[in-house]
């Protein structure tokens, strides 16, 4: 048994107890069940599990049939049945998480798991039968819904008082509604069930008494073997007086020295197997196993003195045996089951010493001062071990490895690091064969909740059901309280390397090549260097590989780089051929969007792409049409607010924007141009890249542009009929209205000519340049997010103020550009008072000039045509101008290039910023 020299300052410290006379520890105690967690009902009676199974018409068959829960909760799994799991919840908040309490309300449910479903559970209820008895049976119900019919309350079968933690191990009475108990009926033998159920029994509702074995259950843990609490083995009979009762009293003090030696050290070699002897006895005032030595009178002084300094030995050696019987349990994990088995080794080397001073002391060669030299190196070895256990009691995985090493640290004496370092390097292997699974395989094996990674069984990805940006940011997460302090700086590289390679084996369907030189063994050492560099190795080809996956061209790889070009073709209409046509074909856009079949625009939309330069994008198949019910404004307020106040919220907040915006446009408008975006459909695990949260990104800065393509288009029909009046001899009196047009069209172009070609272009190209020096996925994420967020911010989407007097102008140039289309089509379809009979195409072409002259005319003579255009364009210039003042203000404020470029680009020449400057603002209507 290694041994350390006696350090001058040892002084073990007494572990604190709770009331519950479990150690204090920082956490839960593993026995403890916990709500939320998946569990087993476990019948006393029969060892066999509560169990539903899965019948005809979505119903369940329930009875006492099934066996230990053990199936993990890998999202791999999902289609799996588990009939005996079941998850425990409080009944009065469903979303509680803490401790479960005697005499709590609870209810037991199901997961369905069943796709499109996922928020819906089946609970036990009770339910009256054909003949008004109260029966258990499943109800499938919403978690707002649960009546009192799925209400259990937790009664200890014993008569334990409320208030206690339940756990495990607890034999309890599972009371109704109707105060009878859950309990095992009649036989299945012989009933048209499976064979393997035909051995369990029906499950009923009836009685109270707790001293009948049927109505009594333990709530066990899912994934964790259950062990129930066995007798102990029966302690001998403390030694028998060697002289008899008298020596308990007044006698003793006739015997010579050496006779009451020899008592006393007989005594002490029992407790120093963990026994009490006649004279040393455990105190009865303390769970802790403290012995006690009851001096009879007239004993020698001495002697008893060397008695008192040996007690400590028997106190921590105690301890230690009972730190070993505790934490050997299921329960406590696989770090403290390879500690207890350490211990035990140093256990056993303790007891062959102690048979050899037994022996000796059956010779006549062994005395206390004799066993008080020889236990020196003992005592100082199991006052390290008690502080040690003391330390780490009740604690699970990376705290008990942190509880040692902390311990080491606090030592000087180089024999006390080395036996720390060896219950570290033994304690640490299970731990390590975790890491080395999930950072070479991307498993993870942890059904004691041991890890530092945990796994979230109710975070899905898109292939049962869930949102993948959810499964990746939140179905591996990293607990920081579990992290060792010896891998602390190398966790998130342990996180990402696991994470990685999951993704990967879950969508490559190949295996991986091993790294240069085979897997790195791990163990634990004082040097952080032997290790670090075999987590870095591992992390890099994982990384590797999954970016690999991801950049490949097609079939080896998801062909990354060419999914985005094929977006930036669509979404940012680099190769904007296919939307002129879309939108020459697309009339429907000009009703309101409730009326506008999706089928014919995605009809439209095929036949638009087929017909341009992107009808060999090998991707074109996924894009399809949509609507949307929400502003544009919104959605980037969303967005701002979102990334602002809690980045992790970020999505849920954008997602909600449908649901919580209203469905009106700018300028009250609702029309199909206004709400039309793009859907672009991708596969796991490019939908990790493409989440909701960044294709709603690019569906707004489409929908953007969309509204600016179609204010300008509008505008350009206004030129068309300006051309068609030149013959009309008109243009001195069109002059000011030409002008206005021509700004306004002259504004859109500029605008949208700065977005396409001086922002989404090189921002594109600069962004596909990053991603080629990315070194793992996380990299590309963040590339991607930081190139939508400058896109939007430069578009002046996410800039409010901006947006707001952008949108003004560009609803004032539309609305300009309506009313002088409805203008110009009244004029058109005028009738004419003259008989066209008889006359030549020339003629009538004349004819038709001169009445439409004569309109015009009429027309421009009146005051409030003129005055209206005129309002037109006091309003147009006023906004206008006010959105180059924001921007300059904006400017001057925040330094931001792009800004200064937006101002260049609308005010090339300083025509506003010189002529208008002078003029007196209007507010626009």
């Amino acid at each position: 048994m290694p041994a350390v020299d006696r350090p001058q300052e040892f002084a073990p410290p007494r572990r604190a107890l709770a009331s519950s006379g479990q150690g204090v520890t920082t956490g839960v105690a593993p026995a403890n069940l916990l709500y939320g967690s998946r569990v087993g009902i476990r019948s006393c009676a029969e060892q066999r599990y509560v169990a539903a199974y899965a019948a005809a018409e979505g119903g369940f068959d329930l009875d006492v049939s099934g066996f230990h829960p053990l199936r993990q909760g890998d999202a791999s799994d999902r289609g799996a049945d588990c009939p005996s799991e079941w998850v425990l919840l409080q009944f009065s908040s469903q979303k509680h998480r803490g401790i479960v309490y005697l005499g709590d309300e609870v209810c037991f449910a199901r997961e369905l798991r069943i796709e499109k479903r996922k928020d819906r559970f089946a609970y036990l209820a009770l339910e009256p039968n054909l003949n008004s008895d109260m029966e258990p049976v499943i109800r499938r119900v919403t978690p707002g819904e649960v009546t009192d019919a799925c209400k259990w309350t937790l009664v200890h079968a014993d008569g334990e008082m409320s208030g206690k933690p339940v756990q495990c191990d607890m034999p309890l009475l599972l009371r109704g509604k109707y105060h009878d108990c859950l309990a095992v009926g009649r036989s299945l033998w012989g009933t048209a069930v499976s064979p393997a159920r035909r051995s369990g029994k029906a499950l009923v509702c009836k009685g109270r008494d707790a001293r009948v074995p049927d109505l009594r259950f333990r709530i066990v843990r899912a994934g964790i073997p259950f062990s129930p609490e066995l007798a102990s083995p029966s302690q001998p009979s403390p030694p028998p007086p060697l002289l008899g009762p008298e020596a308990e009293g007044e006698l003793f003090s006739q015997k010579t020295f050496e006779e009451q030696e020899h008592l006393l050290l007989d005594d002490l070699l029992y407790c120093l197997q963990g026994f009490e002897g006649t004279f040393i006895r455990q105190s009865s005032s303390t769970t802790e196993p403290i012995f006690e030595v009851e001096v009879p009178p007239g004993a020698d002084t001495s002697t008893a003195q060397f008695v008192q300094q040996l007690l400590p030995l028997c106190n921590h050696h105690a301890s230690v045996q009972q730190f070993v019987r505790q934490h050997s349990k299921y329960e406590y994990g696989t770090v403290n089951h390879a500690l207890c088995a350490a211990l035990r080794d140093l256990l056993k080397e303790f007891a062959s010493k102690v048979a050899r001073w037994e022996a000796a002391f059956r010779a006549g060669e062994l005395s206390l001062a004799e066993l008080w030299y020889q236990s020196q190196a003992s005592m100082d070895t199991f006052a390290l071990l008690h502080r040690i256990t003391a330390h780490v009691f009740g604690q699970l995985g990376g705290a008990v490895l942190n509880g040692i090493e902390e311990v080491m640290t606090k030592t000087g004496l180089a024999a006390a690091q080395d036996l720390c370092e060896h219950l570290l390097q033994q304690a640490s292997r299970p731990y390590f064969d975790m890491v080395s699974l999930w950072v070479y395989e991307g498993q993870l094996q942890d059904p004691y909740g041991e890890f530092f990674v945990s796994e979230s069984s109710r975070i899905r990805d898109e292939r049962t059901g869930g949102p993948a940006a959810d499964f990746w940011q939140k179905h591996f997460t990293l607990d920081e309280r579990a992290v060792p302090q010896f891998l602390a700086s190398g966790r998130e590289r342990i996180l990402h390397a696991g994470k990685y390679l999951h993704i990967y084996f879950s969508a490559a369907g190949r295996q991986l090549a091993e790294p240069a030189g085979g897997r790195a063994p791990f163990r634990y050492s004082r040097s952080r260097r032997d290790y670090a560099e075999a987590i870095d190795v591992a992390y890099r080809r994982a990384a590797a590989a999954l970016l690999d996956l991801f950049m490949k061209p097609q079939p080896e790889g998801l062909d990354l780089l060419g999914r985005l070009k094929s977006l930036r073709h669509f979404f940012f209409l680099s190769k904007a051929d296919w939307f002129g046509h879309f939108l020459d074909t697309a009339g429907e856009l000009e009703r309101p969007a409730e009326e506008i079949p999706l089928a014919r625009l995605d009809g439209l939309l095929d036949l638009a792409v087929r017909a341009s330069s992107l009808a060999t994008d090998p991707y074109r198949e996924d894009i399809s049409c949509g609507l949307h019910s929400f502003r544009v404004e919104d959605a980037c307020h969303r967005m701002v607010k979102g990334s602002a106040e809690d980045p992790d919220k970020d999505e849920a907040s954008i997602s909600g924007v449908a649901a919580s915006a209203p469905s009106a446009s700018v300028g009250n408008d609702g029309s199909g141009v206004r709400c039309l975006t793009l859907k672009y459909r991708t596969a796991w695990p490019l939908s990790i890249l493409f989440s909701r949260t960044i294709l709603l990104k690019y569906q707004v800065i489409f929908r953007h542009l969309l509204y600016c393509r179609y204010v300008e288009r509008k505008l350009v029909e206004v030129w068309v009929d300006h051309q068609c009046t030149k013959e009309l001899g008109l243009d001195s009196s069109f002059s000011p209205y030409y002008s206005l047009r021509q700004r306004m069209l002259h504004f859109c172009r500029d605008y949208i000519y700065y977005v396409t070609v001086e922002v989404l272009e090189p921002k594109s190209h600069e962004f596909l340049a990053t991603l080629r020096q990315a070194e793992t996925i996380d990299d590309v994420l963040h590339c991607h997010e930081s190139f939508l967020e400058a896109c939007l911010r430069e578009v002046v989407l996410t800039e409010r103020d901006l947006y707001r007097h952008l949108s003004k102008v560009l609803q004032t140039c539309l609305t300009f550009a309506h009313n002088l289309r409805r203008f110009s089509h009244s004029i058109g379809v005028e009738p004419l008072e003259e008989p066209m009979d008889g006359k030549t195409p020339a003629e009538r072409r004349l004819a038709k000039a001169r009445h439409s002259t004569q309109r015009y005319l009429s027309l421009l003579s009146q005051r409030h045509y003129s005055k209206m255009m005129a309002k037109w364009k006091t309003i147009f210039e006023s906004q206008l101008q006010a959105f180059l003042r924001q921007i300059q203000q904006e400017s001057k404020a925040r330094y931001e290039h792009f800004l200064s470029n937006l101002a260049t680009r609308l005010d090339y020449n300083d025509y506003y910023s010189s002529v208008l400057t002078g003029q007196p603002d209007m507010p626009p209507p």
